[in-house]
């Protein structure tokens, strides 16, 4: 009787394994996380090959986008862009996580885009993602180069 008492517990004991466990946000990476951890302003885009400067709203701070990973800001990723002549901006904060050389940006449970780290220095950051960016139903191929950049001091991980 004893026995099939603990049947149900050895049971439940062993049916969870190590894959029911919630996947780790970093992963094997194969970059420097910590270089990520900063503010970046956009460079350049490039698009299916061809290579294009950012245009940046003149009048006001340059587009930028950053990494945060601190108490209250774990693995957070902020970007703002600035939309007119009177620096009205545009702003989204998403939960980032990452395997080996992706990262994944998540807007709540939703993955939303997905960046192949290219390139990642103290001084550039270069990804690239697919995406049908002028919606005529072909998928392009966008690489953005970013160099650090940081207006408010907010992407400060210290």
């Amino acid at each position: 009787m004893k026995k099939l008492f603990f049947l149900p517990i050895l049971f439940l004991f062993f049916s969870c394994s190590p894959d029911d466990k919630e996947e780790k946000p970093i992963s094997n990476p194969t970059f420097d996380v910590d270089l990520l951890l900063k503010g970046w302003r956009y460079d350049t885009i490039k698009i299916d090959g061809i290579l294009y400067d950012y245009q940046h709203n003149s009048f006001c701070y340059q587009d930028h986008f950053g990494f945060l990973n601190r108490p209250g800001q774990e693995r957070m990723f902020v970007e703002t862009t600035f939309t007119n002549d009177y620096c009205t901006n545009n702003s989204i904060n998403m939960e980032w996580k990452i395997k080996k050389d992706k990262v994944f940006l998540y807007f709540g449970k939703p993955l939303v885009l997905t960046y192949e780290v290219v390139l990642l220095s103290e001084n550039q950051f270069v990804f690239s993602f697919e995406t049908d960016i002028d919606q005529d139903g072909t998928i392009d191929n966008v690489e953005i180069s970013s160099t650090p950049y940081d207006p408010y001091d907010m992407y400060n991980n210290n």
